[in-house]
């Protein structure tokens, strides 16, 4: 009798050690499957899309003077601009500088349109930046590669 109970509790010990291992490989087999696909969808499905890109050289960053405008409720709102140009541009520009007056009136056009409370609100400063930057590449056709705020105060 005592042999047949021995025998048991090694058998039980056993086949949890089988079933360890089947369950492992599933798990080693997902994770590299899951890291293979995010691998794709970062780098793209084919190298041809990024190689067909025309490569633009950005050239230096134009600060321009800062500017007080007054958001829709009467409050004001005074902000710090700075474009990143490319070197295009730039050489156009001459010893003259890049015409903020665009980035400029840009900035009265879309941030004026706002309240202080709304511009409170992280997510909807962030909107209006994210719109205002998207009207000065628009009206400055490309030779303007990135906006930045430099100063954002608000009375």
């Amino acid at each position: 009798m005592s042999t047949a109970t021995a025998a048991a509790p090694a058998a039980a010990a056993a086949e949890p050690a089988k079933k360890k291992k089947p369950l492992l490989l599933v798990i080693v087999v997902v994770l590299a499957l899951a890291g293979g696909g995010g691998w794709y969808f970062l780098k793209g499905s084919s190298g041809e899309d990024k190689a067909a890109e025309p490569v633009v050289e950005s050239g230096p960053v134009v600060d321009l003077e800062s500017m007080t405008l007054n958001l829709s409720d009467g409050r004001y709102l005074k902000i710090g601009l700075s474009l990143e140009v490319t070197e295009e541009a730039n050489a156009a520009a001459g010893s003259e500088g890049v015409n903020g007056a665009k980035a400029r009136d840009a900035a009265i056009t879309i941030l004026g349109q706002h309240t202080y409370d709304q511009m409170l609100v992280p997510k909807q400063r962030a909107a209006a930046v994210k719109a205002l930057t998207t009207e000065i590449e628009k009206r400055y056709d490309g030779d303007v590669l990135d906006v930045y705020v430099t100063e954002f105060v608000m009375q």
